[in-house]
């Protein structure tokens, strides 16, 4: 366990530091001058409301009218042609959440993995999402799946943006990506101490301070702090992190506004593979159910991952409308991942025909990955006539440098499925290299993009962008046969150019229906028989949609139907030959709803409903729907503010319903569950006291399923915090 040893003092000195910093902006607060009396009412303090909600701001309650992700403009969401959900700070406080995939849970068209402990793993629109479609404060987080886990006790509100966005964001996913927000500076004191124990073990302490550093406002800081010791429901699998993150916002003349943004994480996990062996077994062998918590892997295995970021956001205002505007972040992440494997590596590996004799091997897989990502963009917002204008035109850069590595020492071990004798391998000795990667990705984005609002009604929006990867890699491979190594080197340039239209209409009444169109690429790595490089997938999507934002209701409601393709999907060149051909197609099309009501602070009411039918058109998989994307999913979330009861008593929960979805196993079905949550919270003074449980039945979800093995998801899990703030 980490047991804050990574940095129990570093921690505690953190912690003295944040009460010293927070001292000192309680003593800078400005003081009124000295003179005459005055009668004066009491300070009130209040969370942004949404007349002052800006793209990036705090938002009270779960109702934002803004957004950022979809245009890269502070834009209101009844002026955008798109699928977008933000969710913000309270609602992530009040379901107790702790990762990206909690986070989305209640949100429609994403699924979640079930069993994503060490990364950020989710789909939206029936497409794997990945690292590709992960971003922070607008710019690209993670290029490994084992780096990509953002704190969200960091963020202020996280924004889903629906489909094709590489106008936007360059090389993607078509399903869209996911962009978290960052706690920044403002000028009202933030004061916030808490800890959280939680089941099956685990605690963690929590802070995040800051305010204005001077009288006149224009230096604000900020620290946000956690650390966290803790194990999962998993035999052998930690839940230790250590996450800071500093910001400064320094404000030197009318219309600069610079904002310094750091982190350090440090976290002790594991990635859990689908290794809970209580499916169908081998024929004639079949397999009694092994122990929910079961962890083949051990002792001694999992991951240590060490991120760093440093990065800023320059905004300068000049007269004629005109804003200048960059970002840019520097990453580096290194990981350390001691991994046991089974058949779900190598089909020679795991579950034997006696039904209980496992073989596993052990292997070290060191990672590195450095990235440097900056985006500069001019707004010019003005008038021709009637017409009012956002134009944005940019450059997005971003350089990324990834090592990878899997060594061993080729021993494979004989295991006992039901009498696990665990025999921890020498990972330092492993010294025979079976894989080593390193790659180099510089790309380059030009894009422009048009939003135009006619009177009061209509809004128009329209942009292209044109994208440069650059892709060179070198790789050697082990051949098992003669020990000697086979060595590999491409070198890819992928062109391409993306675009998108939408149009809306404001009703008097607060609906907005839009219409949209809108593209997105992906690089192929790799070649055909002939040697020519493969072509880019493309993402192309029709959209349809409207919102309701009545000006008399606190009500936010979202319909869309689209129809989504993904072309140039790399598939087989035959039966019999080892070659692949960029020339697949898969596609989505769908249904989803969302609702956000929300009376006064006191009740609130979240309800989505996605169906998500996919298909692969052409491939190697023709007529068959995507792995582990469910035709249908609902949930619903609710909390109340019961005063009449008990002065301060909230009381909440929610449940959520996966359908049945196809799994890795043509011959299996992932079955359909509903899983419920619960929470309760009660507030007095400073101080807010509030539990939480996730899966209240415990009821153990299966995915992933093979032949022989099937992926545990969470079980039951309950938290208890208390937080003060002042």
């Amino acid at each position: 366990m980490l047991s804050l040893s990574l940095s129990s003092r570093p921690a505690f000195a953190l912690c003295v530091l944040a009460a010293a910093v927070s001292g000192a902006w309680a003593q800078s607060e400005v003081k009124p001058p000295e003179g005459p009396a005055q009668a004066t009412l009491p300070a009130v303090k209040v969370r942004s409301a949404a007349s002052e909600e800006s793209a990036t701001s705090p938002v009270a309650g779960y109702r934002a009218t803004r957004q950022i992700s979809a245009t890269k403009t502070d834009t209101p969401l009844a002026e955008t042609p798109q699928s977008v959900t933000v969710i913000t700070r309270d609602q992530l406080d009040d379901r107790g959440v702790t990762s990206i995939g909690d986070a989305l849970r209640y949100s429609s068209g994403v699924v979640p993995s079930a069993f994503n402990y060490g990364g950020d793993v989710f789909t939206i629109r029936g497409f794997d999402v990945g690292v590709a479609g992960l971003y922070l404060d607008g710019l690209r987080a993670f290029t490994n799946v084992f780096s990509s886990s953002i704190e969200t006790y960091g963020a202020e509100r996280i924004e889903v943006v629906r489909g094709p966005s590489s106008v936007i964001f360059g090389q993607a996913t078509p399903g869209g990506v996911v962009n978290v927000v960052s706690k920044r500076p403002q000028a009202e004191a933030v004061n916030e101490w808490g800890f959280e124990m939680g089941s099956p073990s685990s605690g963690q302490v929590m802070a995040d301070v800051g305010g204005a550093l001077t009288k006149d406002g224009n230096l604000l800081g900020r620290v946000v702090f956690l650390g966290r010791d803790g194990s999962s429901e998993y035999d052998f699998v930690q839940d230790d992190r250590l996450y800071v993150a500093p910001s400064l916002t320094w404000k030197p003349l009318a219309g600069t506004t610079l904002t310094l943004l750091g982190s350090y994480n440090e976290d002790r996990n594991m990635y859990v593979w689908g290794n809970q062996y209580r499916h169908i077994g081998t024929p004639g062998h079949p397999i009694a159910p092994v122990a929910d918590t079961y962890n083949f892997a051990g002792p001694g295995a999992g991951y240590h991952r060490v991120s760093k970021n440093i990065g800023y956001e320059l905004e300068q205002k000049f007269d004629a409308g005109l804003t200048l505007r960059q970002k840019l972040r520097f990453t580096d992440i290194t990981t350390d991942r001691r991994e046991v494997w089974d058949s779900y590596f190598l089909p020679m590996l795991g579950l034997q025909p006696d039904g209980r004799t496992l073989l596993v091997l052990g292997v070290n897989r060191p990672d590195a990955d450095q990235s440097l990502g900056v985006d500069t963009n001019v707004e010019w917002q003005g008038r021709t006539g009637a017409v009012s204008h956002t134009l944005l035109a940019g450059v997005d850069l971003r350089r990324n440098r990834m090592s990878q590595g899997i060594y061993s020492d080729l021993n494979v071990r004989p295991m006992d499925l039901y009498n696990p004798v665990y025999v921890e391998p020498d990972w330092k000795s492993f010294g025979v290299k079976a894989y080593e990667s390193h790659d180099e990705v510089r790309s380059a984005g030009l894009y422009l993009q048009e939003q135009a609002k006619f009177g009061e009604r209509w809004v128009g929006l329209a942009g292209i962008r044109r994208d440069r990867v650059h892709q060179v890699t070198t790789g050697s491979t082990i051949n098992p046969a003669t020990g000697g190594y086979f060595d590999s080197f491409t070198d890819e340039v992928t062109w391409d150019t993306t675009g998108r239209v939408g149009v809306v209409y404001l009703a008097p009444n607060g609906l907005s229906p839009y219409a949209s169109y809108s593209t997105s690429f992906e690089p192929n790595m790799g070649t055909d028989a002939s040697g020519a490089a493969f072509k880019p997938s493309q993402g192309k999507q029709f959209e349809i949609g409207a919102r309701y934002q009545p000006a008399n209701l606190p009500l936010n409601v979202l319909a869309a139907i689209y129809d989504l393709r993904k072309t140039n999907v790399p598939m087989s060149a035959g039966p019999t030959s080892p070659f692949q051909v960029a020339e697949g197609e898969v596609r989505s099309r769908g249904v989803e709803f969302e609702a956000n009501y929300e009376v006064l602070r006191g009740w609130a009411l979240l309800a989505n409903y996605a169906f998500t039918d996919t298909e692969s058109l052409k491939g190697d998989n023709v007529g068959e729907a995507t792995v582990n994307i469910p035709r249908h999913a609902a949930s619903v979330w609710t909390k109340a503010r019961i005063d009449a009861l008990v002065q301060g008593l909230t009381i909440g929960g929610g449940v959520r319903y996966v359908g049945e979805s196809r799994s890795f196993d043509p011959d299996t079905m992932n079955p359909a569950y509903t899983l419920v949550d619960v929470m309760s919270s009660y507030t007095n003074g400073p101080w807010t006291l509030s539990a939480s449980v996730e899966n209240l039945a415990d009821r153990r979800v299966l995915t992933n399923c093979t032949p022989t093995v099937c992926t545990l998801g969470y079980g039951r899990e309950i938290k208890a915090r208390a937080v003060f703030r002042w």
